[in-house]
């Protein structure tokens, strides 16, 4: 996994925490928002989630995953830090798992700005330019880590 500094590992926290607290059902709605945003950017996602297969049954999958996302994403914050050994394993599942649910590595930079966008909704202007770029730059190291393991 590339290195990320830790100023900008700390500037992630800081707002997942302010992001997280700041809404009792951060679970369901922030990966929500997160993947609303992602089928604007890049509608062939949908069909990941069953979409092409009806309506219901798409936000069904969609619904799971959502909650889902918010505990992967703070699952994975809690585990940044000086041993990347461990979240590297953790990131190889991940990648598996989206390899084999049909996930087209070409869908990842749309996630990634889904999830700034999905962040950026909850913090409003308290978001900082240099919070966004260490957003950015975290989750293209997290994303890069498993969609080497879906291209393997």
């Amino acid at each position: 996994m590339e290195e990320v500094g830790y100023g900008r590992i700390a500037a992630v926290l800081e707002t997942w925490d302010a992001a997280r607290f700041g809404s009792k059902d951060f679970d369901d709605e922030f990966g929500m928002v997160a993947l609303e945003r992602l089928f604007e950017l890049q509608p062939r996602a949908k069909k990941v989630f069953g979409y092409d297969q009806g309506e219901d049954i798409g936000k069904s999958h969609a619904t799971v995953h959502a909650t889902a996302f918010a505990g992967l994403f703070d699952s994975v914050f809690q585990m940044l830090g000086p041993d990347l050994e461990f979240i590297e394993d953790i990131l190889r599942q991940v990648g598996r798992r989206h390899k084999s649910m049909g996930v087209s590595p070409s869908f990842f930079p749309y996630m990634g700005q889904a999830l700034v966008h999905a962040v950026e909704k909850y913090l409003g202007k308290s978001l900082t330019a240099e919070q966004r770029i260490a957003w950015e730059e975290v989750y293209d190291s997290i994303s890069n880590e498993i969609v080497k393991n879906i291209l393997q």
